[in-house]
């Protein structure tokens, strides 16, 4: 009878006591005991300037007195500011920041952050066409390919790719599916839009983010522009914006298609010169030049229309006169 009235007590008290442990856990999240700080940017690179905002929207810490501690030591300069501004430490350098919260009751609440920065560049080189004297850099255009590294550094310099995994994301999709060991470089083809946006987030083998970064890629349209080409001095590096005057018998006339897919060959590129909206058939191998020759005095408009057949998107036409 002993035996039967214990198993009875443990049959009805011990479900209680864990029922009761699970709601004293619950209620702690509820009562928003577990106060977080959020980083703006959430991993900086040595030096960035960090926004730090205490988060205590659950508890809603009304009278209570907020202390903000670096490294242990207290800044009384920023004392009961929600939001404060630090400079992240040198590369590979951790620190510790604390937001405390007293309330009149002399209870208190701690949320920490540690953050150790890296240097995280990204390398952007979309494959399109730009010429040699050109000193810009080239930019993607819709249905281009556009070639990405991820250069990670800490403090010994850049770190070997093989001991991190690396997510690439395009427009918040994956580009690979997940993570991938050693893949710090990635491709993608330009999709069609305004801009783009990459993230890349780097996970060391602890599965700990180090590093996270977003890049817009803006999109441009493939963009003709016109250049004499002279024979003794080969291609002018200004380009033709108004009306060109031919002063000798003739004058070679070059256009160059500014963001043109590199992967476009001659077979798979429509191309077209006109003079006074004339379809003319040039003389040169080039389809992209053509020879003008002095004539009567007047003006001709010459125009030209270039149209990559692989991706109709990329085109472009322009014209300019010439004065004979």
């Amino acid at each position: 009878m002993r035996v039967a009235t214990i198993l009875f007590f443990l049959f009805f008290i011990t479900p209680f006591t864990q029922v009761s442990a699970q709601a004293g856990s619950n209620l702690t999240d509820i009562t928003g005991e577990n106060i977080s700080i959020t980083l703006d940017p959430q991993y900086p690179n040595p030096g960035d300037t960090v926004r730090a905002t205490i988060d205590d929207y659950a508890l809603g810490g009304v009278g209570s007195t907020i202390t903000w501690f670096f490294d242990g030591l207290s800044s009384p300069n920023v004392t009961n500011n929600r939001t404060i501004t630090f400079t992240a430490p040198a590369v590979g350098v951790s620190m510790e920041i604390t937001a405390q919260l007293r309330f009149a009751d002399g209870r208190t609440l701690d949320a920490r952050r540690t953050i150790t920065p890296l240097y995280l560049d990204i390398i952007i080189e979309p494959q399109t066409y730009t010429p040699v004297f050109y000193k810009g850099r080239a930019l993607p255009t819709k249905g281009s390919l556009v070639n990405m590294n991820a250069l990670l550094q800490n403090k010994t310099g850049i770190v070997n790719s093989q001991n991190y995994s690396y997510t690439w994301s395009l427009n918040n999709k994956s580009i690979y599916g997940g993570a991938r060991v050693g893949g710090n470089w990635a491709q993608i083809n330009v999709p069609h839009g305004k801009s783009n946006v990459i993230t890349i987030s780097i996970q060391d083998r602890s599965g700990t983010t180090v590093a996270r970064k977003l890049v817009a890629i803006p999109t441009v349209d493939l963009e003709i522009q016109f250049y004499e080409l002279n024979t003794l001095l080969g291609l002018q590096q200004k380009a033709i914006t108004g009306e060109l005057i031919i002063t000798g018998n003739s004058s070679s006339i070059k256009a160059i298609p500014y963001y043109l897919d590199t992967r476009a060959v001659n077979n798979n590129i429509f191309t077209q010169w006109r003079l006074d909206n004339q379809v003319v058939a040039t003389e040169s191998n080039d389809p992209f030049e053509i020879n003008l020759v002095r004539g009567i005095s007047g003006s001709v408009n010459v125009g030209f229309k270039i149209r990559n057949l692989n991706e109709l998107l990329q085109s472009d036409e322009r014209a300019f006169q010439v004065k004979l």
